[in-house]
């Protein structure tokens, strides 16, 4: 098993179907660099399908914990690349609040405290503005592409 601390996620450039941009998303967590601090990304993941989660159409954030590639012997694909998430929920199912017209989403309670996830999955960064201790606004205004998935 190898650690890693960045994914670079290529991200369709708005309404083109061959340019891309690099989301990095970043996972330094507790190794405290002594510039950078802690930092863990938070992301968006396919966790569902289209019907899922309300508004956030079968997409959930989460905070990138770890990034780590398990590298197998006896396997015809040798290499897993995966990711460890904290995943958050969706406040009233995911359905877009009246007074900020945001949908909200909290940290889970009852969940286990990580996820396991298939790194092809991680669809780009996401933009969570802080509403509270464990609460966050998803800002789905940031880019238009984002827009457009949620709206």
């Amino acid at each position: 098993m190898k650690l890693l601390t960045q994914l670079e996620i290529p991200v369709h450039v708005f309404e083109e179907t061959e340019i891309y941009d690099i989301d990095r998303a970043q996972c330094i967590g507790a190794l405290n660099l002594r510039i950078h601090g802690y930092r863990n990304d938070w992301i968006w993941v396919q966790a569902g399908t289209e019907d899922m989660y309300g508004a956030l159409r079968g997409r959930l954030p989460g905070k990138l914990i770890a990034l780590f590639k398990i590298r197998y012997c006896r396997c015809e694909d040798p290499v897993s690349r995966l990711a460890r998430v904290q995943f958050v929920s969706g406040v009233n199912s995911g359905h877009i609040s009246d007074l900020p017209s945001l949908v909200t989403v909290q940290m889970k309670e009852d969940a286990r405290e990580f996820t396991v996830v298939d790194i092809g999955t991680i669809l780009r960064l996401v933009h969570l503005i802080p509403e509270g201790a464990q609460r966050w606004i998803v800002n789905s205004r940031i880019d238009l592409r984002t827009f457009n998935k949620v709206y």
